[in-house]
């Protein structure tokens, strides 16, 4: 009795990740450039806007030029629609703090917001919008 409960856990498991690893799949390989705008508090720290390439590889996110000392990192997509599909990608820096990527790609587009909060405390809100590059 018992190994057929761990047996049936270690089912459902495996099928959680086949199906989480197909919907990574759906936007994995893809490039999309996009511009990275301040909410007005974050303008009112200072910060300015930037240009940004968003690279979905291997499971992984990552940045070009990563502003916000974001490396490469696992990120997670759900279904969203018939053609949308909704990531979230999380990292945390000894040195910047954490950031939170989240956003929807329609097809060839792209937007989203991204959230750093830094060692001191403060919380940079951003939003982002974009094409795919590939």
């Amino acid at each position: 009795m018992r190994k057929t409960a761990w047996l049936a856990v270690a089912a459902t498991i495996l099928s959680t990740v086949a199906i989480a690893g197909h919907q990574v799949a759906v936007i994995d390989g893809t490039r999309w450039k996009i511009d990275v705008e301040p909410d007005s508090m974050t303008k009112d720290m200072g910060e300015k806007q930037f240009k940004e390439t968003l690279t979905f590889a291997d499971g992984n996110i990552s940045l070009s030029a990563p502003k916000v000392g974001f490396e490469a990192s696992p990120y997670s997509v759900v279904s969203a629609g018939e053609k949308d599909w909704t990531f979230k990608a999380e990292r945390a820096t000894a040195g910047e703090g954490s950031s939170v990527w989240t956003g929807t790609v329609h097809e060839k587009d792209v937007e989203g917001k991204l959230i750093w909060t830094k060692n001191n405390g403060a919380v940079l809100t951003y939003s982002f919008k974009g094409n795919k590059l590939d």
